[in-house]
């Protein structure tokens, strides 16, 4: 775990003080979950680990009530195979100390607030069957904008897996664990990116925050309302943004679905699902955020961010990333936590704006789409910080050694349903193929390249592939059925 808590953070626990003169005993920042295949202890039962992820500040107890639940069927089902599992013990804990910022700050107040993550697992039969997995803990703290008496609501995430056509898998992994802040009226950038092991398709989407009914409810109840009202969500990379603008000062809650599909007998399946739902600060500040603007592919020229990366099995990579700060005399740090998580990844400090991510892929890495994630921190005070995201192709084929002019795309949303968008070159002609390399449409970029795809409601659930005249593909597209 890498210790990059931001300054801000000693600023967050004061005015989460100052909100209330009643604050509750609850100071739970955001939680994750997740799972994974385990071996099998009863024969012919999969067993599969699950793992919570708490954020939490350091005036909190150390030790919460976390309650795991499985519903076999759907969460309100009577099955007698359902479980419920208290006080999941605490299997590792990370104090992310804070950063120091020009200035003075009282020790007694840099000592008492910082992050804390807890880790809770638990290792669980779960016979075949399409299962809801939940974790339910103490209310959510006093005075978050976009929940309504939050400190009556307990915190709660879920995630679903149907093992029915598969037994074993290991749902999408966060590659960071920076949590979001808001400066003033400026442009941010964070990511809720993951990487799939199995080499599954993810699909991103912002939900409402839920909760349960009452305390021993194990059931979610959407919180109507209750999702960010500044960030937008790219459902192919899991890249958050928020526009320029006025904000509220204040803190708000935001969830995000990862959704797990895998291709079965020719057809993507919905296999699982994970979520994350965390609090984030909206505060005015006239320290401003560092920002990337550029990253060079190996010897090549620098190209744009958000342009599709292609490597194959086997190949070293370097991807050098160029970033600036709008305030003088500021440095920057930086940090990502994908290289404990993605195989064969490196992170090394060029210079004062330069950093390089190696990727040495493995030989035996499966072909697809991945996304590495990096990020940027100034030393003002307190800190700002900024995440890049970057979208990344394995294909098992020779890449080539000319420089292509053409542009490289996400799509979005994904996977889609009625329509679908992405980047080209301006006035490119665009040629849709199916998986059994037939062209079922034909598509003309606009003079600024974008590009719409609105296909008939006939269309079947599937893969398809945008291709550019020279038959370079563009953007992967997963249509799912209606």
């Amino acid at each position: 775990m890498h210790s990059f808590f931001p300054y801000r953070w000693l600023l967050v626990g004061l005015l989460w003080l100052s909100l209330s003169p009643t604050v509750r005993a609850s100071h739970v920042r955001g939680a994750d979950i997740a799972y994974t295949s385990v071996a099998s202890t009863t024969a012919g039962v999969p067993r599969y680990r699950v793992t919570l992820r708490l954020f939490r500040d350091v005036a909190g107890v150390d030790q919460p009530t976390v309650r795991l639940s499985g519903r076999l069927g759907g969460c309100n089902s009577s099955d007698p195979r359902n479980f419920t599992i208290d006080n999941i013990p605490k299997q590792q804990s990370s104090r992310l100390s804070p950063v120091a910022c020009t200035g003075s700050m009282p020790t007694s107040i840099s000592s008492s607030f910082g992050l804390d993550i807890f880790l809770y697992s638990v290792d669980v039969d779960l016979p075949r069957g399409q299962w809801t997995l939940s974790f339910t803990g103490e209310s959510r703290p006093t005075g978050i904008r976009n929940i309504p008496n939050s400190s009556t609501t307990s915190s709660y995430v879920s995630a679903f897996l149907d093992n029915t056509l598969i037994t074993q898998d290991t749902s999408p992994t966060f590659l960071s664990t920076l949590l979001p802040s808001l400066q003033g009226n400026l442009a941010q950038a964070y990511t809720f990116s993951t990487f799939d092991a199995d080499r599954d398709s993810v699909a991103y989407s912002i939900v409402e925050s839920q909760t349960t009914l009452d305390a021993m409810s194990t059931c979610g109840t959407a919180i109507a309302g209750a999702t960010s009202p500044h960030f937008q969500l790219n459902a192919t990379t899991g890249a958050i943004t928020a526009p320029a603008g006025a904000v509220q000062q204040g803190f708000y809650a935001m969830a995000v679905r990862v959704a797990e599909y895998r291709q079965l007998a020719g057809t993507w399946q919905l296999i699982g699902s994970v979520m994350r739902d965390i609090v984030y600060l909206a505060q005015n500040q006239a320290n401003q955020p560092p920002s990337f603007t550029s990253v060079a592919v190996g010897t090549g020229s620098a190209q744009l961010l958000n342009q599709t990366i292609t490597v194959r099995p086997g190949q070293t990579v370097q991807l050098t990333l160029t970033a600036s700060d709008p305030d003088a005399g500021q440095a920057l740090r930086f940090s990502s936590e994908a290289t404990s998580i993605i195989p064969g990844l490196s992170l090394a400090t060029l210079n004062a704006t330069q950093a390089q991510l190696t990727w040495q892929v493995p030989a035996s890495q499966p072909q697809g789409f991945y996304t590495i994630t990096i990020a940027a921190f100034d030393n003002g005070c307190p800190n700002s910080t900024l995440e890049q995201t970057l979208y990344v192709r394995v294909v098992n084929q020779a890449l080539a050694t000319r420089s292509d002019t053409e542009v490289s795309s996400t799509a979005f949303p994904m996977p889609f349903r009625d329509h679908v968008q992405f980047q080209a070159a301006s006035g490119q002609l665009i040629s849709i193929i199916d998986e059994l390399g037939r062209t079922v449409a034909q598509l003309r970029a606009g003079t600024n390249g974008q590009v719409q795809w609105q296909p008939a409601a006939s269309l079947p659930a599937g893969l398809y592939l945008a291709r550019g005249a020279n038959g370079r593909p563009l953007a992967r597209l997963l249509h799912a059925a209606n």
